[in-house]
């Protein structure tokens, strides 16, 4: 592996304006390492912070990194771009068979700027890119989009990622998604709004190149030992079995699973939409993303399709996320009904989470005479999943006015109507873990308001010392060793499997071993970045508050301490502003890690 190669960065540029596609070189490898790095670092030469969101000038990027299709469960993709739902910059990551198909073209990253004319189409491969006018996509459901860009690519179709928008994107919705290979999602902070802003429908990248790997016995004797170990070791134990709905049980066990708008964190409910129960009841098959022996994608059957589409899946997919947000969120506790909105939430192309939480939000409304029928067409009422699969529909189309509000997420709608206290959000709407205080604080102020950003979700019930400094100093430690999965760009699920010194092997025997010194000490420095890139697009931590009714939840702890609360969530807050200087940030300031560098076509 050659010098050049080894410390730059190949990016394929398309201008959605133009239709003009170029391939670009850029250094900084050594630093960003790739994924979250790179991405930050490519929103610093193509985008603007002053700028909205769904201005033609902004970037989306998908951004892979130096093992990807190398190593087992190296198969996650980053994509970054800047929020049309709160107009910051963040990330959404997403499994499938893209991160493959874009190393099998030979690049590192993918970059999209401009707007088309009208709705369009994008074929990328190790040539470039096609853009193509194609005005039949627009307003297709997701998945008559995803069969319809099968027929166009022909024989290309199988060696294919194919990415694709549903109808509420093109809408307006704030956090419409990009739907990848069917089952996998840049679900959250609106990717598929970000991409419907520049017309683009639909995009598929074909891998025609065989990825480099080396010959060597150690390299192939890592990979059969790191293979296996994921294959079979308890560290992935639960996502091969039941998958992540198998926590369903003893999350709401432990009094954290939200019911009903968070009216109540524990239900009797619970038995039939546990991971066990879903295998009896629903299960039909696992796949796995590309280069994974883990196979933690769930499938099973649609028996209740809820107004069912020509082009519907036969199997749809299935988490933990989906069964909170569109079960115990709802009150809804049978498992056809449960996937039968699901589908409905999928045809639309809408993020699984902030539609069910955005529904509840709306039925508690109801309940408390906020809205009425009047605002709703329809009855809403928690348990009833024929209500909630119309809804989605109304949601993803932007019907009326208050649907259009309600798609800008539940913190906005409730600031038209009424009902703040009892708006479920953290900086986006809540994940499904009401496990206390430093969770709740630490999702409010996420980079991505992610509970996947740090190890918050389980920081409540693993450790018991209540000194905010002490959990802010543990979620960031955590945080900055995520931050160096996101740059290889790994699966979360394989984080305890890819500590730094197997991350540094792996590097060493694909030819990497320049960049894999001090991979704790750069992965700091991203983790500085990324933050850095959010605060100069507008972030100010300081400001955001939690809404009310996280103080009111009672887990199997006892009731929240909304002073313990707010401690962490102050002492968080400074700690983010401390640890990239964000204090010192000015207008036009070039970001700390900025490489200036001439690019070369």
């Amino acid at each position: 592996m050659t010098q050049s190669f080894q410390h730059m960065f190949r990016v394929l540029h398309i201008d959605l304006s133009t239709g003009i596609s170029r391939f670009h070189t850029f250094p900084g490898r050594d630093d960003v390492l790739g994924g979250s790095g790179l991405a930050a670092l490519l929103f610093a030469e193509f985008g603007a912070a002053e700028r909205p969101a769904r201005h033609p000038s902004q970037p989306i990027i998908f951004a892979i990194g130096p093992l990807t299709g190398r190593f087992p469960m190296m198969s996650k993709v980053v994509c970054g771009f800047k929020s049309p739902y709160h107009e910051q910059y963040t990330e959404s990551h997403a499994g499938g068979r893209l991160g493959m198909s874009l190393a099998r073209c030979g690049l590192d990253a993918l970059v999209f700027t401009g707007a088309a004319a009208e709705c369009s189409i994008a074929r990328i491969d190790a040539s470039g890119a096609q853009c193509t006018v194609a005005p039949e996509f627009r307003g297709k459901d997701l998945f008559a989009t995803e069969r319809m860009l099968h027929a166009r690519l022909g024989a290309d179709a199988g060696r294919a990622s194919l990415c694709t928008l549903g109808p509420a994107a093109e809408n307006g919705s704030t956090f419409g998604c990009v739907t990848v290979d069917t089952y996998r999602h840049f679900g959250r902070l609106g990717a598929g709004t970000a991409l419907a802003a520049k017309r683009l429908k639909a995009f598929a990248v074909v891998g025609q190149k065989s990825i480099e790997l080396p010959k060597t016995q150690a390299y192939k004797s890592a990979y059969r030992e790191l293979a296996k170990t994921v294959a079979n070791s308890s560290k992935t134990a639960k996502y091969r079995g039941p998958g992540t709905a198998g926590i369903v049980e003893s999350i709401n066990a432990l009094g954290a699973l939200p019911w009903r708008n968070l009216e109540e964190s524990a239900d009797t409910g619970a038995e039939r939409i546990t991971g066990a129960a879903l295998l009896e009841s629903v299960f039909a098959e696992k796949r796995a993303c590309s280069g994974c022996t883990a196979g933690c994608i769930h499938l099973a059957h649609v028996k209740r399709p809820f107004g069912a589409s020509p082009a519907d899946p036969r199997l749809i997919s299935y988490d933990y996320e989906h069964i909170f947000a569109l079960g115990s969120m709802l009150g809804v506790t049978d498992p056809h009904d449960v996937m039968g909105l699901i589908l409905s939430v999928e045809r639309q192309g809408l993020d699984i989470m902030s539609a069910g939480v955005v529904l509840a939000w709306a039925t508690e409304a109801m309940e408390k005479g906020i809205v009425t029928e009047v605002e709703t067409g329809l009855p809403l009422a928690f348990g009833r999943a024929d209500l909630y699969a119309q809804a989605i529909d109304r949601l993803g189309a932007g019907e009326t006015p208050f649907y259009q509000a309600l798609g800008r997420g539940a913190a906005y709608a409730a600031k038209q109507y009424g009902g703040e206290d009892f708006t479920c959000v953290l900086g986006q709407e809540m994940a499904g873990y009401a496990t206390g205080e430093v969770f709740f604080a630490a999702q409010s102020l996420n980079f991505r308001h992610s509970h996947l950003d740090n190890l918050c979700y389980c920081y409540d019930y693993e450790f018991f010392e209540r000194d905010p400094n002490v959990a802010v100093s543990v979620l960031l430690q955590d945080e900055r060793m995520r931050t160096l999965v996101n740059c290889m760009v790994g699966c979360m699920f394989g984080r305890k499997i890819y500590t730094s010194d197997v991350f540094a092997q792996c590097l060493d025997l694909v030819g990497f071993g320049g960049i894999a010194d001090g991979l704790e000490e750069k992965a700091a420095e991203v983790q500085k970045l990324r933050w850095r890139t959010r605060f100069e697009t507008g972030y100010q931590p300081h400001r955001i508050k939690i809404p009310k009714r996280f103080t009111e939840v009672v887990t199997a702890r006892g009731p929240i301490d909304p002073e313990y609360m707010e401690a962490v969530r102050l002492a968080y807050a400074d700690a983010i502003l401390e640890m990239c200087g964000a204090r010192e940030l000015r207008s036009g300031q070039a970001r700390g890690l900025r490489l200036t560098m001439p690019v070369s076509g």
